[in-house]
């Protein structure tokens, strides 16, 4: 909650420098500059705390042939594994890719993905 409060006041900051900016064009005083300073200021340290306190994510994988990324992926990804029958543990993350080839992205993927999974030879 205190980072979509910390965004706000970012936000707003921005907002009213921006209104400052637009009025010293017409009046070049010294507090329209210190205030219009010290409300960019603020907002890029609170975007920098949100930044910094981002909290990391876990990434798991389990299954044969699975596959987890926790950001973004730009290459191609490619899996191939027999099927699990047995696979019955979830893995403990954020990002999980549970079972026989699967796949789990935790960001934007622009490569192509492909899987393959046998499941050949099953009762």
């Amino acid at each position: 909650m205190w980072r979509a409060t910390a965004a706000a006041i970012a936000f707003a900051a921005a907002a009213i420098s921006g209104v400052l900016a637009g009025l010293m064009a017409n009046d070049k005083s010294l507090g329209l500059w210190t205030a219009t300073g010290t409300l960019i200021i603020i907002g890029a340290v609170l975007q920098g705390i949100v930044t910094i306190a981002e909290p990391k994510r876990r990434v798991a994988a389990s299954g044969r042939g699975s596959v987890a990324v926790g950001g973004n992926s730009s290459a191609a990804i490619q899996t191939q594994a027999q099927r699990d029958a047995q696979h019955k543990s979830e893995p403990d993350g954020d990002i999980t890719a549970s079972g026989s080839g699967s796949v789990a992205i935790g960001g934007d993927s622009s490569g192509t993905i492909t899987t393959n999974v046998n499941t050949s030879g099953e009762s």
